[in-house]
């Protein structure tokens, strides 16, 4: 059964979300993916971001970079930011010169990670999502941390700030410079002018 909340996504992440399937489905060491934010909320528009978890063998996180090149293809690439949460997750973070988006994070199975509804399954090849859910509501745009990997994320986080001002979200870019400016009035390797 296909799930409703397909029709409402954007043709652009359609195609980035087909591409996981893709290259997840048929990758050895990924055992199940989903997406979550805006897409399995059913609210996505143009410049909304694909968010995919992709749960694998443990420590394949570290090795990932294959995949997610397979799964960003040709692309035109702006920019790409990638990192780890601990030593259980590495993440990619790509914007296309499109301006489409995505997050690819591959985490270790047996992490705990708490998936919050909505999410959209993409593929779970060993039916573990649903031992992963969680109550409560999904993380907010308003409780995202500002100034992320010691300014690392700077260009996704002025990305996010030019997607909301997009949508009319003012008081949301507000409120993440501010908390921007504050992160980064911290950081003294930041200089005056100049």
């Amino acid at each position: 059964m296909v799930d409703e909340r397909w029709s409402t996504i954007p043709p652009l992440q359609q195609a980035l979300m087909q591409a996981v399937i893709e290259q997840g489905e048929a990758h050895p060491a990924i055992e199940a993916g989903v997406v979550v934010g805006s897409l399995a909320k059913g609210k996505a528009d143009r410049v909304s971001d694909v968010d995919v978890l992709l749960l694998a063998t443990p420590g394949f996180h570290k090795q990932g970079e294959a995949l997610v090149h397979s799964i960003v293809g040709d692309r035109a690439v702006f920019h790409c930011w990638r990192g780890r949460h601990e030593e259980v997750c590495s993440y990619w973070r790509y914007i296309f010169l499109d301006m489409s988006s995505i997050e690819i994070h591959i985490l270790d199975s047996g992490a705990g990670f708490p998936l919050a509804k909505p999410y959209l399954p993409l593929f779970d090849k060993t039916s573990c999502l649903p031992a992963l859910e969680v109550g409560g509501p999904a993380p907010s745009h308003w409780d995202f941390p500002a100034y992320m990997a010691a300014g690392d994320g700077l260009v996704w986080e002025l990305f996010d700030c030019l997607k909301w001002a997009e949508r009319g979200q003012r008081g949301l870019v507000r409120h993440h410079l501010r908390k921007l400016l504050g992160e980064m009035d911290k950081d003294p390797n930041i200089a005056g002018r100049g």
